[in-house]
């Protein structure tokens, strides 16, 4: 299988370009590609020595590499785009459309998408993050009139980064709650997250999936057993049904779009910060 590099440029974290970067670069499963992300590419020197370790790629693979960038400061993209490589500009692409049609020069400023533009909302996101640490795995159920979401699941079906996924990314007041054994074998929502029903999300997952990530976790009992997996997934999702609880199987999709379906099937607030 070819392969060809690609390098991630950024002046800061780099998450906008590895996003955009690694979005456009899934759509050529036919292609294998070597991944070098350098964030914090933020004074000429680091933009000579970034140019450098592009043509050593080129000169080695034989081919120019593929290099995306997020980078505000004209001098240092200018010297970027001068390496041996096929440069993709990702603001520039856009920035210069959307200064035409509003009529205005934008700021120009290093990192203001991921720095702390809103400090109320910053803070907000924080208190989230903490509270989802403070409510997970079914630990201080008290707090759960605070929740915005409530996502239950049996053991190991992706609750916890959930969870911390919306509180980091949307603000959300997520908890989670597993479903045990003692739980399943009952046939019914527990108690202490049945009073909360319009707040409940579920996951689930292939059994067989599940098995195996259990196995990595702790391999000896029946906790990770094939059998034992296919009778808990078959008792929660008889469950959610019986109880009308909203539920997404896990098993193919990431933790990103676990989240996004969570926040648009329940209708919670979508607030990027």
């Amino acid at each position: 299988m070819e392969e060809r590099y690609a390098f991630i440029i950024s002046d800061r974290t780099g998450i906008t370009a590895e996003t955009m970067g690694h979005t456009l670069l899934s759509q050529f499963p036919m292609m294998k590609f070597k991944t070098v992300p350098l964030p914090f590419i933020d004074t000429e020197e680091k933009a000579r020595q970034t140019v450098q370790q592009i043509n050593d790629a080129a000169e080695k693979n034989g081919r120019l590499p593929l290099v995306f960038a997020t980078l505000v400061d004209d001098n240092i993209r200018k010297m970027i785009s001068s390496s041996n490589g096929v440069f993709f500009d990702l603001i520039d692409q856009f920035l210069g459309p959307l200064e035409r049609e509003l009529g205005v020069e934008s700021a120009h400023t290093i990192g203001r998408s991921h720095g702390v533009v809103d400090p109320a909302k910053y803070t907000s996101r924080i208190a989230a993050v903490n509270f989802s640490v403070r409510t997970d795995d079914g630990v201080n159920t008290n707090k759960y009139d605070q929740a915005a979401v409530i996502i239950v699941g049996v053991s190991r079906t992706g609750k916890t980064p959930t969870c911390l996924y919306l509180a980091l990314h949307f603000g959300t007041y997520a908890a989670n709650y597993p479903l045990t054994p003692e739980d399943l074998i009952a046939g019914r929502l527990p108690a202490r997250i049945a009073k909360f029903r319009d707040k409940l999300f579920a996951l689930t997952i292939d059994p067989s999936r599940l098995a195996k990530i259990r196995q990595e976790r702790f391999a000896r009992g029946r906790y990770a057993g094939l059998k034992q997996c296919q009778q808990e997934v078959l008792q929660a999702e008889a469950i959610f049904r019986q109880e009308n609880v909203p539920y997404i199987n896990t098993t193919a999709i990431s933790i990103e779009e676990i989240a996004t379906t969570i926040i648009h099937k329940a209708r919670l607030k979508r607030d990027l910060i």
